[in-house]
């Protein structure tokens, strides 16, 4: 075993959502002066934060990439970097402020920058284009690929058809990753900001098509018919969540096999106790712990979606926040849907085959979902099914006829 890294003592471990590891990069990186916003923090990390040198943020192979260190306005921070950033979409194509800065004051004296989240129109287009020539700046097109973003394409298609957009026209582009805030106000404040980076004088929204005028632009036209297949060759994430002894994993069964006997679609079955044991052995049940197995759910249930199949998940996934950053994995490359077995906690405590509960409520199993742990239940499920009052196969039936009536598959015969 090597040394132990000096420059990590006394930081506290913590892998965070993409969206704080976005905004930390855009701090070593010299985009923005400092954090804008108050981060998510759990409490115990922040508590053992506080009492040692600050934060170690891992990226997703658990790599230290950057230090938080506790500011001196509460519940603020300051960074700096530990090793390179590595991960997030189209790494090789970006660019540090610094370079672009200088490329842009090579050429035209002024330059605007046109923020790009979704496909755009060719009267759009046209729109910004011949506003420059009158203007008589440069068009500085930013494909935002930061988490929260996500419109019609998936970052890496955004990217290329910005790209080719502003080299058909002679103008500059950069995928930049800035996430999106939730306060609006703040969200722009931090574009502008990060626009003013990389060199331009100000930031000007595309104004949105006009009825008439909903043609994409060829470049877009073209990722959108790659990034977006039919329902019935698209992949879906469908994400049960529900308490120990809801009927999820049942249910989520009972649905992988009706989809593998209809024999239109390829389904791979992620069920919570079996990652467990093969992928998740030696993680205990503490917040941290849980969020990870989730995480590698989600990661194994993108990447069947990014390749076109049915992921079905069963996990407890107590928790909003981290159910809400593997739907934004999914969404980069298909569809997700969430699925909350609902079924109330006496109903699922007089199921108990395993004896869990009864141990939970005498305190022999800490952190147990429903007893001493909360379950977050989702407002933003597709469908809600209680088991108390449906059988496995009326269950089962309510989700196939979901992904009927949404077209995930396709055509009989």
């Amino acid at each position: 075993m090597g040394e132990p890294d000096p420059t990590l003592t006394g930081l506290a471990p913590w892998h965070p959502p993409r969206e704080v590891l976005e905004l930390a990069e855009l701090v070593v990186s010299g985009a923005i002066d400092a954090l804008p916003t108050e981060l998510p923090v759990p409490a115990d990390v922040a508590l053992e934060a506080r009492s040692g040198a600050g934060i170690a943020l891992e990226d997703a192979e658990g790599t230290p990439v950057a230090a938080l260190r506790p500011a001196e306005t509460p519940g603020r921070w300051s960074v700096g970097p530990l090793r390179p950033f590595a991960h997030g979409p189209v790494r090789g194509a970006r660019r540090a402020p610094a370079e672009v800065r200088a490329e842009l004051a090579r050429t035209e004296p002024c330059w605007i920058a046109v923020p790009v989240t979704r496909a755009l129109t060719t009267a759009e287009v046209e729109g910004v284009v011949s506003a420059a020539r009158s203007g008589r700046y440069g068009v500085l097109w930013l494909a935002m690929v930061g988490s929260g973003r996500r419109a019609d394409l998936p970052p890496e298609a955004l990217w290329r058809a910005v790209r080719d957009l502003a080299a058909a026209d002679g103008a500059v582009a950069v995928p930049i990753a800035v996430p999106r805030l939730a306060d609006r106000d703040s969200d722009a404040a931090l574009v502008r900001a990060v626009a003013a980076a990389y060199g331009a004088a100000e930031v000007r929204a595309v104004p949105g098509p006009t009825v008439g005028d909903a043609a994409a632009h060829p470049v877009f036209a073209r990722e959108l018919r790659r990034a977006l297949p039919p329902p019935e060759r698209r992949g879906v994430t469908l994400f049960f969540t529900g308490l120990s002894g809801s009927g999820k994993s049942t249910v989520a069964k009972a649905v992988a096999d009706a989809i593998s006997e209809d024999g239109r679609r390829r389904v791979s079955l992620l069920d919570g106790d079996e990652v467990r044991r093969l992928l998740s052995a030696g993680l205990g049940y503490s917040r941290a712990d849980r969020d990870l197995n989730i995480r590698r759910i989600g990661y194994l249930a993108t990447e069947v979606t990014r390749h076109g199949g049915i992921a079905i998940c069963a996990p407890i996934a107590p928790f909003a926040q981290v159910r809400e950053e593997v739907r934004s994995w999914v969404a980069e490359v298909g569809d997700f849907v969430l699925v909350h077995v609902c079924t109330p906690l006496e109903v699922c405590e007089r199921r108990d085959r395993k004896g869990l509960y009864a141990k939970a409520r005498q305190g022999l199993i800490p952190d147990f979902t429903g007893i001493s742990s909360p379950y977050e239940a989702p407002t933003d499920a597709d469908l809600s099914l209680d088991t108390s009052g449906l059988s496995v196969p009326e269950a089962a039936a309510r989700v196939m006829a979901l992904l009927e009536q949404r077209g995930y598959l396709g055509t009989a015969g």
